[in-house]
């Protein structure tokens, strides 16, 4: 990481030109000779698409059984070559352009091969056309209250040719999370797409915008809302992360509507699930189960005090419930600000002096059953969760939720984000001055910018509301609606819930896909790298990591008496493991991860390749190098050679 104070002056008022406007003219760019767009001032490079497919050479072996394909979503451009031969830069990891990543593996051949593609050209186009309705997740430190005026009449005025557009162009957008496989469209868009029921890959986000893709190509097919899937789902917001009940064939997730009185809508939309292989297609079309809206705090009835958007970017569901966090970190002035900054960042708002809420609604009858109250308290993630029924001292017996979270204790986490990805060259952009350039952090003044790790906790909701059989499910009929109504004060009781941690310091959770709303014993994730500095002090480097829940650590994975088993290299950062269980397997912890890392060679040159490890021991399989470049994926799914999804995030 260079230093500001090694920069000659001279060229510092330039490059804090170049930094706030994120523009290097053509004539300061030391590669404009050969037609390349400058590299970035704040250390984000450019991943080459390889949209024909290429046989990576493999070192080690793997597993005869490890038979699929492996898709990655991330982001792939962050330096863009104007016409005028000016370079725009991206500020931010989250809005990098969108690029897509897959793996066909076959331990059977002892071959992988690799292709990838760019899926953000329209949001190329608008950023060359200097669109002012292009939502991004980094602020603008230079946007005047003008310009964010301006910004507000820009985005209600081009609303409706904005969706014109995005009904044509499938890259109209930036979406590039999570990558779900067997989506279920709906008739309409199965119809008009002409894909199979059960086989369309999408790729979503947090806001009601998705994209679907060609599951060999990449090449983006159609951009879409939950709209499209049905008019039933209506919303602005929804999770990234959605939950899915093989058992059930239901695929569920949930919206938010904002407004005066926001609304948190979950759903179950199935089947969705496809055919088994060289059978006849016998799904029906999936249609929606909408459950009892989600509008106030059941354990504060008396004031009947409409709830806050925040931020929720994933949530929990067992076999009976669905559990919505509501953490204090909200969207300020109801959402509305996010067109008037025109970006995320700067429209959420920590509040630590308002409890977390955790909304749980039956799956059985669809309903509302509680709400409870925690500490102030934020994630990103969710691992697993499931309910059980216990005996008390007594005989008495009620029904209990356990859901465990990557947690931490504010928001901090979110300043690390400005560093994901960034390669070692960048510099300290705290440094830079004047000081109104600034963006100001939640992390400033502390002690080395340091974020305390997160923990991994296990919630417990105790005496759960249970249905019975003779209640009648929530619908939108006039009968529905007056068994809602007439039941409002049914479930208006104050509730806490209560955690346990079990372990610290990982993120990006994935477990045994076989053990999905069942207890379990293992969690993988990635951890802060033991040889690199803590994420808010440079750039954020990643081991991997494996937790035994039924034996919980104390210390985090830095610290030498952590009995937690990692895989952690010099000079390599980790993207989100994905756990592939055996087929035969005996054991929850028998399979593989498979995860893409970035490194840097013994001779300084970049490289990123894709690891196999053994799930159980964390020691290295095999590995593949995709090329001298470092490529910057988050989230990643698992199908097998038919088509259906083995690990799904």
């Amino acid at each position: 990481m260079l230093e500001w104070e090694t920069i000659p002056k001279a060229y510092r008022s330039g490059l804090i030109a170049k930094m706030m406007s994120m523009i290097t003219p053509a004539t300061e760019n030391p590669l404009h000779e050969t037609g390349f767009p400058a590299p970035s001032p704040i250390g984000y490079q450019n991943v080459p698409a390889f949209e024909t497919q290429v046989e990576l050479s493999l070192e080690g072996h793997l597993p005869e059984w490890v038979q699929g394909v492996l898709y990655r979503a991330g982001s792939g451009r962050y330096n863009l070559l104007l016409e005028n031969g000016d370079t725009f830069h991206i500020g931010h990891p989250f809005d990098g352009l969108a690029m897509l990543h897959r793996f066909e593996i076959s331990g059977k051949s002892q071959k992988v091969l690799y292709s990838s593609r760019h899926t953000s050209h329209g949001v190329e186009r608008r950023i060359r056309d200097k669109d002012p309705t292009l939502l991004t997740f980094g602020p603008d430190p230079c946007k005047t209250i003008f310009g964010c005026i301006q910004s507000v009449f820009h985005h209600i005025s081009k609303f409706d040719a904005n969706a014109k557009i995005q009904e044509t162009d499938p890259e109209f957008d930036m979406v590039n999370v999570t990558i779900t496989p067997n989506f279920p469209l709906g008739e309409r868009l199965e119809t008009e797409l002409g894909i199979k029921r059960g086989h369309a890959l999408v790729v979503k986000r947090d806001a009601n915008t998705l994209q679907v893709v060609d599951p060999k190509t990449l090449k983006p097919i159609k951009m879409f809302t939950y709209g499209h899937v049905n008019d039933k789902l209506q919303g602005m917001l929804c999770a990234s992360h959605h939950q899915y009940d093989e058992e059930a064939d239901e695929y569920v997730n949930f919206m938010v509507r904002l407004g005066p009185v926001p609304i948190f809508q979950s759903y179950a939309l199935g089947p969705y699930l496809p055919s088994p292989p060289d059978t006849k297609e016998q799904m029906p079309s999936p249609e929606p189960r909408l459950h009892e809206p989600i509008y106030r705090h059941l354990g504060a009835w008396k004031t009947m005090k409409s709830l806050k958007p925040s931020y929720i970017h994933s949530f929990s569901m067992t076999k009976n419930y669905i559990i919505i966090p509501n953490f204090p970190y909200y969207y300020s002035m109801g959402g509305l600000s996010a067109i008037y900054y025109s970006c995320a960042y700067q429209t959420f708002c920590w509040d630590e002096t308002q409890h977390t809420l955790f909304h749980v609604v039956d799956r059985n009858n669809g309903r509302h059953v509680a709400t409870y109250e925690a500490d102030p308290c934020f994630a990103f993630h969710t691992a697993n969760a499931w309910d059980e029924e216990i005996e008390l001292p007594g005989g008495k017996r009620e029904r209990v939720i356990y859901m465990d979270f990557c947690m931490y204790e504010n928001t901090d986490i979110v300043d690390a984000s400005f560093e994901l990805g960034k390669t070692p060259t960048g510099f300290d952009v705290t440094k830079v001055e004047p000081v109104r350039f600034k963006i100001k952090k939640h992390t400033e003044g502390k002690a080395d910018h340091k974020i305390a790790p997160a923990q991994f906790r296990r919630y417990c909701l105790n005496n759960v509301p249970v249905s019975h059989p003779t209640q009648p499910a929530f619908s939108w009929t006039p009968s529905g609606i007056y068994n809602y109504v007439s039941g409002m004060l049914d479930y208006n009781t104050p509730r806490v819930a209560s955690y346990t941690v079990l372990g610290y310091d990982i993120e990006l959770p994935r477990f045994n896909p076989r053990f999905n709303l069942l207890k379990y014993r293992y969690v993988w994730g990635v951890c802060e790298s033991r040889y690199a500095p803590s994420y808010a002090s440079g750039a954020v480097v990643n081991g991997l990591i494996k937790l035994d829940l039924e034996n919980p650590t104390n210390y985090t994975n830095t610290d030498k008496r952590s009995t937690a088993k990692q895989w952690d290299s010099p000079g390599c950062s980790c993207a989100e493991p994905v756990f592939i269980p055996h087929p035969q397997a005996t054991a929850e912890d028998e399979g593989v991860l498979l995860s893409t890392v970035n490194t840097t060679t013994p001779d300084g040159v970049e490289s990123c390749f894709l690891l196999v490890l053994d799930a159980a021991t964390m020691q290295e399989l095999s590995r593949t190098t995709l090329g001298a470049f470092t490529a910057m994926t988050i989230h990643g799914s698992f199908v097998d050679t038919y088509g259906k999804g083995i690990a799904v995030n």
